[in-house]
């Protein structure tokens, strides 16, 4: 590796913190002098400066009328695809973005595919974000720079924060500066402005929530509803939406609001038929997640009645109902005890995860019809016996989960449950599980990087 780590640690120093700053600095963490074009810092390193308003101005000015008409937006993605064709026709796999193929950069794309991008694909049986993207990442810049950033920053978090993390914030400077480029080519090239953008948001959700990956999230469904990804026939469009869907339901329960993107809006399967894929089964109960998560946390539990609420309510319970019965039954997880406790063994990860998106939702419902019954305020002992009853679920619903995540689950899973174990541990009764669940939060986050301490403290704050 050419790069060596830093001699000693650096005082912080004091101050009020920019707004106005570069990208790159603010990436490096490193206070910025705010030079145009181009800052001190990057002069010194020999970085690309991406100054702050060069990229907010590009989200809003290539995104069209979320709102155009079908024909319009059909005759969008067929020149986008047409000019995605002509383009590899006219011109072969970049020589410049092949002949920079490094010792480093090798071992990034490897770790990337074991790693983060078991992650990416745990509901996708195609694994489009491992195959199809290291096949593409060696002639495309945009893709090579932001694998390599998101890799080494993991390994910034589990390994050696003085080495990797000045790779990260290379890597990563260079592919903010290549995604704000790409932006003014649409429509032609939003397949990997889409891709793009959705790696730079794991980043940043590894390095931590804030103003960087608040500005990409949003951008991500800038493009979203652009160009109506959710009903994009492109494979790796179609990926990078339901990777775009778990963003949306994580930040969600961040901010305890509904998601930005409207769930009625996403994709139905059709889990009857004889041969549904296991990405149906998983993605439709992500969905019903997301919609469960709006009900909860929407315009309705504040304004809605309490007769609407609960139709609501118990249609979204029976869909679940109906998810669960359609669900192969060895899909479910076979249950054994583990010294007294009870274990599942799954045949896949993505079966557990999508089981733990199932009881998760359930708990919100369940949460959700004991604000119900405590608010109607009648001293009905039915209500009250319903009520109980909701807490007696909500508990069952939290055990499950619990039970499902300590069954030595392999990180593509664990990293997806994680909003959902913080749920658990708030609502569940045995204080010994509760325990468990917190111990196996923190070795994740050991393990992986990601951060489950900042969001289990949350959640028991609230």
């Amino acid at each position: 590796m050419n790069r060596q780590p830093a001699g000693g640690r650096r005082q912080r120093r004091s101050g009020p913190r920019s707004k106005k700053g570069a990208l790159t600095c603010r990436g490096r963490h490193t206070r910025c002098d705010e030079a145009r074009p181009i800052c001190g810092n990057c002069r010194k390193a020999r970085l690309q400066c991406q100054q702050p308003e060069f990229v907010s101005s590009k989200w809003s000015a290539f995104a069209p009328d979320s709102a155009q008409d079908p024909q319009s937006h059909a005759r969008n993605e067929a020149k986008a695809q047409q000019s995605s064709r002509t383009a590899s026709d006219q011109r072969p796999a970049s020589p410049a973005a092949e002949s920079v193929m490094t010792p480093e950069i090798a071992h990034l794309l490897r770790i990337y595919e074991s790693d983060i991008g078991t992650w990416m694909d745990v509901f996708d049986s195609e694994l489009t974000y491992q195959r199809r993207l290291l096949c593409m990442a060696p002639s495309s810049p945009l893709l090579l720079n932001a694998i390599c950033a998101l890799a080494a920053q993991q390994l910034s978090l589990i390994r050696s924060v003085h080495i990797w993390k000045p790779v990260a914030e290379h890597y990563y400077g260079l592919a903010v500066h290549l995604l704000a480029r790409l932006l003014s080519a649409y429509p032609s090239k939003m397949e990997l402005a889409i891709v793009g953008t959705i790696l730079l948001s794991s980043y940043e959700l590894l390095a931590s929530t804030g103003v960087d990956y608040q500005r990409h999230f949003k951008g991500a469904h800038t493009i979203v509803e652009a160009i109506h990804a959710q009903n994009s026939t492109s494979p790796l469009i179609r990926a990078s939406f339901w990777n775009y869907a778990r963003h949306e339901v994580a930040q969600a329960l961040n901010r305890n609001s509904p998601t930005l993107h409207d769930p009625r809006s996403w994709p139905k399967f059709n889990l009857v038929e004889d041969e549904a894929k296991e990405d149906s089964f998983c993605n439709e109960v992500l969905r019903l997640a997301a919609e469960t998560v709006c009900i909860a946390f929407g315009e309705t539990a504040r304004r809605g009645s309490a007769k609407r609420r609960k139709r609501e309510l118990l249609a979204l319970q029976s869909e679940l109902d109906t998810w669960l019965r359609l669900c192969p039954k060895e899909w479910r997880g076979i249950e054994y005890e583990d010294e007294g406790n009870a274990r599942y063994w799954f045949p896949r990860p993505n079966f557990a995860a999508a089981l733990v998106f199932y009881h998760f939702s359930m708990l919100l419902l369940c949460l959700e019809h004991e604000k119900l019954s405590s608010g109607a305020q009648t001293g009905d002992e039915k209500e009250n016996k319903n009520g109980k009853d909701d807490q007696a679920q909500a508990d069952a619903h939290s055990r499950q989960i619990i039970f499902i995540a300590l069954s030595s689950l392999p990180d593509s899973a664990m990293v997806v449950v994680v909003q959902p174990l913080c749920y658990a541990v708030k609502y569940v009764s045995d204080s010994a599980l509760r325990d468990q669940a917190i111990l196996l939060l923190d070795d994740v986050e050991r393990q992986t990087g990601f951060h489950t301490r900042r969001k289990l403290e949350r959640q028991l704050a609230r």
